[in-house]
């Protein structure tokens, strides 16, 4: 995908998570956090060109991407390099990143970790617990904020 893509896919869901209750809506909360983080995090990496935007999007295969045609509107497979990540190490990119993503990468790490015990899973959420989820994102969403305000004088 594109920066600007992600970044408004990034601002619709950060505004849909808002209004979850991360207890009551744990699902949906969890899911939310997890697919809002990967859109800004897709979005710094390509900023700082560790993958490339392509007009492409993930599928659940690593390394396979569905390639729209404009004109058609049908998609087509295709194997390139990564792109877009699905995941934190999803696939694993080239090369070191900078400090910011490394700890954003950490915070959305904690998010997706979320995912086998309470959404695949169905343990009860921990009084207080929601409190870690919510810094979790926070730090992300900071850290990559700033990665993509580096060296942009327009702020993205």
């Amino acid at each position: 995908m594109k920066i600007d893509a992600h970044l408004n896919k990034f601002h619709r869901l950060d505004a849909m998570l808002a209004r979850l209750d991360p207890v009551a809506d744990r699902e949906l909360w969890i899911w939310t956090a997890m697919n809002a983080g990967v859109h800004l995090l897709n979005a710094a990496l390509h900023h700082h060109a560790v993958t490339r935007e392509t007009d492409s999007f993930h599928s659940q295969v690593e390394g396979v991407y569905a390639v729209p045609d404009r004109a058609t509107g049908k998609f087509r497979d295709a194997a390139h390099e990564p792109g877009d990540v699905m995941h934190v190490g999803q696939p694993a990119l080239p090369g070191p990143l900078s400090p910011g993503i490394e700890r954003a990468c950490t915070a959305l790490h904690e998010i997706e970790d979320l995912r086998e015990p309470y959404v695949r899973g169905s343990q009860p959420v921990p009084p207080g617990e929601e409190a870690r989820w919510r810094n979790a994102y926070e730090r992300c969403v900071a850290e990559l904020r700033a990665a993509l305000e580096a060296g942009h004088p327009e702020g993205r």
